[in-house]
């Protein structure tokens, strides 16, 4: 299987702030760099820095130097490349390389389980792609097909792969819900969420707190699948947890301490405690690992200190923990890798399978998939369909018997008769503009993954209410009863 190595070189990130002058803005950290290397599980902790404005808790969250280039609010400064090849070069096509979930939970509520995640499957082409099928020449020609048929198989029963992985098989068929419809719990709506991006020939997968409402068990059945993931398919998958256990936190391979923007370690996971023990500073026995590493840099590590090592050499605030790690033997030898040159292997896989991979997986003409979910959330919504159809026939009803057999030759009285009927179909649809505030945040979410074009949206959307555009279309009753034909409108003619 391919892979893909990203390094990323001293990168800042910065947004403006609305309540200060122009063009002010803030960085959200200091200069750092990092190698993501291939078929590890990478472990990012840190403390969350007590800020007003918690809307940035998503920017300057440490996975998003990858994610945010493509966002209009957040400037970032540095290098970030995968095997070698620049973001910038693969910005249009980065979410079909790289995929991100969000420590928010943003689903349609009407959907359910099973639906959501075929829906992401279907968007992220559904089946084993062409341009990989070629790839099957290693072996002999009957374990070649053999291969084929086992990945196209696999491909074909994804979603239902991602539901037994995540232990969703219970509630597959229950809808998702929020916090105004019941459905599942808050633990597997988050599973949701993380199955969502696991669709596609991903090589690079960041998740964000995905054991938000999971208890320790389910944790470590699900970081223990994606290890597996990692390790057999030669991904790399980088997930941040709050406050992982200590079963969990020996799951992964590296872990990245931050603290006030400031890297306080990069390296190995088994190599932590002894780095940090050089420094003065001991984990008690029955302290959990990740505990101990939070509290470094503040002003609970006092408990932590070595007796032996001179008080004044320890290090106190994260500013001086990552002046300390620049000089030690595992920020050289991440250095050392970080300016090394890129293998072969993954120059090939760069002509392979990088530069073969499409912006999106499906064509404009294809936007069916996307028309059928619009439709089927159109249909779901009963309560609006029913108090909308009940509303429409009194007032066709109350508009009719008002202009009941009118003189046609009145003009004053056709138009202010057709301006009501017009006003009232205008108006009516604002009734829909909560439906459509709840779905953008997860246009926003799907279309940044590149699930579908926003011109096939706009396109399914409006496609989606010519039924309810037929059924408020209630000229019919109103022109019968007020004696105008229907087959020969002539009252709305003159």
């Amino acid at each position: 299987m391919p892979g893909v190595l990203s390094k990323t070189q001293t990168v800042t990130l910065s947004i403006p702030l609305r309540y200060l002058p122009a063009r002010a803005s803030k960085p959200l950290n200091q200069p750092f760099t990092r190698r993501l290397a291939v078929a590890t599980l990478p472990l990012p902790i840190w403390r969350l820095p007590c800020h007003p404005l918690h809307e940035l808790y998503e920017a300057i969250h440490p996975l998003n130097p990858l994610h945010f280039p493509s966002q209009k609010n957040v400037t970032v400064e540095g290098e970030i490349t995968f095997n070698g090849i620049p973001s910038d070069t693969l910005r249009t096509r980065l979410p079909q390389i790289v995929s991100y979930v969000s420590q928010r939970d943003q689903n349609h509520p009407s959907l359910t389980v099973k639906e959501t995640l075929q829906f992401a499957h279907a968007c992220c082409g559904g089946s084993l792609p062409t341009r990989d099928e070629q790839h099957f020449i290693n072996g002999t020609p009957e374990e070649n097909n053999a291969a084929l048929d086992a990945a196209r198989a696999m491909f074909k029963h994804y979603p239902d792969i991602v539901i037994q992985q995540l232990g969703l098989d219970i509630c597959q068929n229950t809808i998702v819900g929020d916090a105004m419809t019941r459905g599942v719990s808050r633990g597997e709506r988050k599973r949701v969420t993380t199955g969502e991006m696991e669709f596609g020939n991903k090589y690079v997968m960041m998740m964000v707190e995905i054991s938000t409402g999971l208890d320790s068990a389910a944790t470590f059945d699900i970081i223990m699948t994606q290890r597996s993931f990692a390790k057999k398919f030669r991904k790399t998958v980088v997930i941040s947890l709050l406050q992982p256990s200590p079963e969990v936190f020996e799951l992964f391979d590296d872990v990245m301490i931050l603290n006030d923007g400031h890297v306080m370690y990069h390296g190995p996971r088994s190599e932590a405690l002894g780095y940090f023990e050089s420094l003065g500073f001991k984990c008690p026995p029955r302290r959990d690992v990740a505990d101990f590493l939070l509290d470094l840099g503040t002003d609970k590590q006092s408990q932590y200190e070595v007796i032996s090592v001179p008080s004044g050499n320890m290090p106190r605030l994260a500013s001086e923990y990552a002046a300390v790690f620049t000089c030690s033997r595992i920020y050289e030898l991440m250095m050392n890798n970080l300016h090394g040159s890129i293998s072969t292997n993954m120059l090939e896989d760069n002509e392979k399978h990088i530069a073969a991979v499409p912006e999106f997986q499906l064509d404009f003409l294809e936007s069916t998939i996307v028309m059928q979910r619009q439709l089927t959330l159109t249909r779901r919504n009963r309560e609006f369909i029913v108090g909308r159809s009940v509303m429409v026939i009194l007032m066709a009803l109350l508009y009719s018997s008002v202009h009941y057999q009118f003189d046609e030759v009145n003009a004053q009285l056709v138009m202010g008769f057709t301006f009501s009927v017009v006003m009232f179909v205008s108006l009516g649809q604002q009734a829909q503009i909560p439906t459509f505030i709840a779905a953008r945040d997860v246009f926003y979410k799907q279309c940044r993954a590149n699930f579908f074009r926003t011109s096939s949206f706009v396109l399914s959307n409006s496609v989606s209410q010519i039924p309810l555009g037929f059924a408020e279309s209630f000229r019919l009753y109103t022109g019968w009863v007020g004696t105008c034909p229907p087959c020969k409108p002539s009252c709305c003619s003159r």
